[in-house]
């Protein structure tokens, strides 16, 4: 099975959505594969996959857990899990020029993932090449727990301000 998750991101991932069903017609997703969509707010849907706008983080879990492969949306939320799974993924950013975000954090991030050989596809060809041949890869550390050290390198480096930093990093979700 093939899990898709684009996230809960108000703004649409159709481009995404349209290169998943170009490769179930042309067969690199064979047809008879079950695939499985999480499409939060996208307006275009590929044919004959299982499909949710959204799913709730244990549902999620179990899928991503079943998965032979996960084709996600490059959102720190979603790299968390998969830093945590032994399940190959690639890992595909959405673009601003697109409209698929305010910015394009995304394209930053997975710039540098891609450095750690993680698979990033940010064309039709470069996903249809990860569909055809999945790696297993490692994140290492998920991206939020560089947050947890950064606030405790800078609670310790400023202990006289140590409360001021627990309280903006727990402000930020960060702790």
């Amino acid at each position: 099975m093939i899990l898709v998750t684009v996230g809960t991101e108000q703004y649409p991932f159709n481009r995404l959505m349209e290169w998943i069903d170009s490769l179930i017609k042309l067969s690199i997703i064979s047809p008879e594969e079950k695939v499985i969509v999480q499409y939060g707010s996208c307006t275009h849907l590929p044919k004959n996959v299982e499909a949710y706008p959204i799913l709730q983080p244990t549902e999620f879990q179990d899928l991503a857990q079943k998965a032979r492969l996960i084709i996600a949306h490059c959102g720190e939320g979603t790299i968390d899990l998969l830093a945590t799974l032994k399940v190959p993924f690639i890992l595909v950013p959405r673009s601003h020029i697109f409209g698929e975000h305010v910015d394009n954090h995304q394209l930053e991030l997975a710039a540098a993932l891609r450095l750690k050989g993680i698979c990033i596809a940010q064309s039709k060809q470069e996903l249809a090449y990860f569909v055809s041949e999945p790696k297993l890869t490692s994140l290492g550390k998920a991206p939020t727990d560089y947050y947890h050290d950064i606030c405790d390198s800078l609670s310790q480096r400023f202990q006289d301000r140590a409360l001021l930093f627990l309280l903006l990093c727990d402000q930020f979700n960060l702790l």
